[in-house]
């Protein structure tokens, strides 16, 4: 069962999300095996990130072994993390050809 999670960062700046993705790809790709999606971009206030996985296994083992690491490297924490994770039913994509990379 595919698992989306919406995670929103009040603490965090562009300028952060951009070490923590830069950290992430020095141990390995950004998008890692069992992630599907992600989706990032400022919010007010903070930073927003959408992620699509395979299943909850797979997220909180990224979270877990990597992604907390990341945060800790560029001075943030993740209890800051406001979360919101539900089953995917339907994702539709149109063509991504040409959109930004991380």
């Amino acid at each position: 069962m595919a698992i989306c999670q919406i995670a929103h960062n009040p603490k965090m700046t562009p300028e952060q999300a951009d070490q923590i993705f830069a950290h992430l790809r020095t141990v390995g790709a950004a998008l890692p095996e069992g992630a599907r999606l992600l989706v990032s971009g400022p919010a007010e206030p903070g930073y927003r990130i959408v992620t699509v996985w395979d299943s909850n296994e797979t997220r909180e083992q990224f979270v877990e072994g990597r992604l907390a690491h990341a945060y800790e490297a560029v001075g943030l924490s993740m209890d800051d993390l406001e979360k919101t994770v539900f089953e995917v039913r339907t994702l539709v994509a149109g063509d991504l050809v040409g959109t930004p990379q991380a």
